[in-house]
């Protein structure tokens, strides 16, 4: 047992122990209480989620004539400076129930956090600043010389936070990664042989000049921009019939394989048709506006859906263009930004006044297309049936605030105008032609930023603003805001050249970094860009990149839609009237293997492989897609038609190699992941080979119905078991995580 004197040492020692944790904790929190408060950062989202339900924007649901999304409401309850002789300090920390804010019934509570935040806040003079989005973008300097800028603003960001960047990845990875990212499919070895080679300092510009001049970046920049402007083949709606869309898709791919400048391509699609003497495919842009569905119903009141088509192509606009939640104004002002129903309905002017009528395909019209419309050319079918295009055309109409968003409850007119918190439209022509060339001005603070955050996410898989259909008070905070404002400054001074966005962008070392998750850091999304990144890849890819692979992938370009393998039943459960059934007639040939940016998109109905993927049914405007892990995926690449065809494809034309299967089951391997296959992982699609060859030996007409399956006839003379055993090596990596992921 220790003696007096010892544990009396040993007592003062933990004492001594204790005063000074007390003491380094008191520290710290000083230290806390001293840190800047930022109000975008810290006080302005406490605001927003707590106060402005009652305290907002919304002059409607405004309580006691207070408001705190606005400096000057704000200071009616705050003395800067003074927390303790500030109301909202005392009301926030009260414990009456008839007098803490928020009160009980809202079901809102401030964390003790939250409170000490606001508390520091005002203790530090109580500091307003605009929202960020909202600010002029200028450009800030680079933290770096001689470096990409891209890399300079993330390595200040990790040095910040003591991380250092991950390793590069590989060239072939990097090759595999920028050609997924640029054209949607996988390199072919011939270019992943020729790149390896290349050890010039200027192979990676060579390879991204090549990928950014080719026609399958054009159709993989339209695959993402149908999604935004809603693009589909059919109306939507109760019977979901079919239209004719696809000339302004052709469009779209035409305007991306000529670079066109981003402030062209919008302005022509917004409003083509009221450009000096306009060229047809200027107006075929205009198809833009008339993406959105349409009701053939009979009964209908033809002005509620007018006003509901005016109302969509005036969300669309808000959200693509703006990054805003506009259709939050179309009923009521909004709840959380500076937007109010005259806001909204002053944007709605601008497209209030299309001359559209009717409906495509409605009963008793064989036509595919709704007035105003123009002639492209004839249908590939029947040349003496023109193809009706859908254009915009002005018809003069007064505009209304519509009482409750009610088509028939018409308030005060109003003027065609923009968001009164961005800035003034004055000068510009009140139409739309106008408002194109207001939202490519210089001085406008969320065109840019909005456009390269979606490039950001189109490489990364999210956004610098992780919300990038919402650039308001309730969306997030950029993670690195002078990246995000470099950015945006960099694509308005090239004259709106994305392709020197996307250069900046793959040409950085932090794109090039490896994807492999880093456990020390605690970063799930990646948001501080301390790795490379790594998402699974859209539908469409993981479709068009087993077609390509097996050498089944059809090059034509544009035309109509088509209707590749598709379970049977899928339209039958529309349940429409005699009038209205459609059929899904599978298409032949090599329209069979056309990429998925030409499969015909029906709203209702949407192709079950797509939609597993999560592609969307493009009745609204889609910006970010949602990104979900379903045992219906393993599915779709398990048993549809187009992998197992796939497979056989390889199998056949890789069967005659070698004696050796391990020479064709590498080679497939490499086709499919730009790799070769580690030892273990060849010995073990060896054993798979072996044990699926003596399968098929023993079971030949279970080889007959492997082989049989999808469009493409059996090549005569072949050895069946051997190309069946192959296939199915082939079908297992196809179904690998890595094929389906982008590294």
């Amino acid at each position: 047992m220790p003696s007096l004197k010892r544990r009396n040492a040993m007592h003062r020692l933990l004492s001594l122990q204790f005063h000074l944790l007390t003491f380094t904790l008191a520290l710290a929190a000083l230290a806390s209480q001293a840190k800047a408060v930022d109000f975008n950062r810290d006080v302005r989202p406490i605001l927003s989620d707590k106060c402005y339900v009652c305290h907002g924007p919304d002059a409607e649901a405004r309580q006691a004539g207070l408001r705190f999304d606005t400096e000057e409401g704000a200071l009616d309850a705050i003395v800067a400076g003074d927390p303790d002789d500030s109301d909202l300090v005392f009301r926030i920390e009260s414990d009456d129930e008839d007098t803490v804010m928020p009160p009980p019934d809202s079901h809102l509570v401030l964390s003790d956090k939250e409170k000490a935040t606001l508390r520091r806040w005002i203790s530090q003079g109580a500091k307003w600043e605009g929202h960020w989005a909202f600010e002029p973008i200028l450009r800030p300097g680079e933290p770096g010389v001689g470096v990409n800028p891209i890399d300079a603003f993330v390595i200040s960001g990790l040095d910040a936070k003591a991380i250092t960047p991950a390793q590069p990845s590989d060239r072939a990875t990097w090759l595999r990664r920028v050609t997924q990212d640029l054209i949607g499919l996988p390199p072919s070895i011939a270019e992943i042989d020729a790149f390896l080679i290349d050890q010039s300092p200027v192979a990676c510009e060579k390879v991204v000049d090549r990928l950014l001049a080719s026609d399958d970046y054009a159709e993989r920049m339209a695959t993402i921009w149908l999604d935004n402007a809603r693009y589909a083949d059919s109306n939507g709606f109760q019977f979901d019939n079919q239209r004719t869309m696809w000339p302004w898709r052709d469009w779209v791919i035409q305007a991306f394989q000529q670079n066109m400048p981003y402030d062209q391509f919008v302005t022509e699609q917004l409003a083509g048709d009221l450009l000096e003497n306009p060229t047809q495919q200027q107006l075929i842009a205009t198809g833009f506006n008339r993406n959105h569905g349409y009701s053939v119903e009979g009964g209908i009141t033809d002005e509620e859906y007018r006003v509901t088509y005016a109302n969509d192509k005036t969300s669309t606009a808000g959200t693509l263009f703006l990054g805003l939640t506009m259709d939050c104004t179309r009923c009521h002002d909004h709840k959380y930004d500076p937007l109010d129903m005259d806001d909204y309905y002053s944007l709605y002017a601008f497209f209030n006044t299309s001359a559209e009528s009717g409906a495509p395909g409605e009963p008793g019209r064989d036509q595919m297309a709704a007035a105003p419309f123009i002639e492209h050319g004839f249908s590939e079918d029947n040349s003496s049936k023109p193809v009706l295009a859908m254009v915009m055309k002005e018809e003069p109409r007064t505009t209304y605030i519509l009482k409750q968003g009610l088509f028939d409850q018409p308030g005060e007119e109003v003027s065609p105008r923009t968001p009164k918190v961005l800035p003034s439209f004055d000068g510009y022509l009140p139409n739309r032609l106008g408002l194109a060339r207001w939202l490519c001005s210089d001085d406008n603070p969320l065109f840019a930023r909005v456009t390269v955050n979606r490039l950001w996410q189109q490489f990364f898989g999210i956004g610098l603003v992780k919300t990038s259909d919402n650039f308001g008070l309730q969306g997030e905070l950029p993670s690195h805001p002078q990246l995000l404002d470099w950015l945006a400054a960099e694509f308005r001074d090239s004259g709106w050249d994305l392709q020197t966005v996307i250069r900046h962008i793959v040409l950085s070392a932090t794109y090039r970094q490896s994807s492999n998750f880093r456990t020390s850091i605690d970063d799930p999304e990646n948001r501080l860009l301390a790795r490379g990144p790594s998402f699974r890849l859209p539908a469409e890819l993981i479709r068009d990149q087993a077609l390509f692979a097996s050498g089944l992938l059809t090059g034509k370009i544009g035309g109509p839609s088509v209707m590749p393998y598709q379970p049977p039943g899928v339209w039958e459960d529309l349940n429409a009237p005699p009038s209205h059934v459609e059929t899904y007639t599978q298409s032949d040939g090599s329209d069979l293997y056309r990429k998925s940016l030409y499969t015909y998109w029906r709203r209702a109905a949407p192709h079950p492989a797509m939609a597993t993927f999560d592609s969307p049914s493009r009745n609204v405007c889609t910006v970010q897609r949602m990104a979900t892990n379903t045992p219906l995926q393993a599915l779709v690449t398990l048993h549809d038609p187009t992998y197992i065809e796939a497979a056989r494809a390889m199998g056949e034309a890789n069967a005659g190699m070698s004696q050796e299967a391990g020479l064709a089951i590498a080679q497939g391997f490499r086709e499919i992941l730009s790799r070769q296959p580690r030892d273990v992982e060849l010995r073990l699609l060896e054993d798979l080979y072996q044990d699926r060859l003596d399968f098929y030996r023993h079971n030949p007409d279970a080889a007959e119905r492997l082989l049989s399956v999808g469009h493409r006839v059996v090549k005569r003379g072949i050895d069946k078991p051997h190309v069946a055993a192959l296939t199915d090596v082939y079908h297992t990596v196809f179904n690998l995580s890595e094929t389906l992921s982008r590294k």
